[in-house]
């Protein structure tokens, strides 16, 4: 068997000695098994943030939505008082009261859409914060729209 030195390289800490290998291990060989701890850690806090922020963003979102519909329907019903009397007054905030509840229909819908989206991806926190937020804005646009019926009434 024939055994070969090099020279040492520029700037080498590798002095062209005999060694069996264990200077390049460096430490990676602890003996202990890697864990991933820190990564699951880090992915759990990273995705419980994102949540919070979705959340929180659908909350505000929902509430703009809700804080509109208010002001349309009470300057239309406010409209509807002041220029309409009698019979047409009546049509006025029954067509109002229709496009409430539309807009209530095509609202659950859409949530109704967004939930089987959500499903189909096969993610549990997905559907779950899905299905959460969907329950929210539901239940604001109901609320919004039982105060624009009270206002037409």
């Amino acid at each position: 068997m024939t055994t070969a030195t090099r020279t040492a390289r520029p700037g080498s800490t590798h002095n062209g000695a005999e060694h069996n290998g264990a200077q390049h291990n460096r430490g990676q060989d602890s003996g202990a098994a890697p864990t991933e701890t820190p990564l699951a850690r880090i992915v759990t806090e990273t995705v419980v943030a994102a949540l919070t922020e979705t959340t929180t963003v659908a909350t505000e979102v929902a509430t703009e939505i809700v804080a509109h519909t208010v002001v349309a329907v009470e300057s239309a019903a406010g409209t509807a008082r002041e220029l309409m009397t009698g019979g047409v007054g009546a049509v006025v905030k029954k067509a109002a009261g229709l496009t409430v509840d539309i807009y209530q229909r095509a609202t659950t819908q859409q949530l109704d859409l967004a939930v089987t989206l959500a499903d189909a991806v096969h993610v549990d926190w997905v559907s779950k914060l899905t299905r959460r937020n969907a329950d929210a804005i539901a239940e604001l646009v109901t609320v919004s729209a039982g105060a624009a019926h009270e206002l037409l009434d």
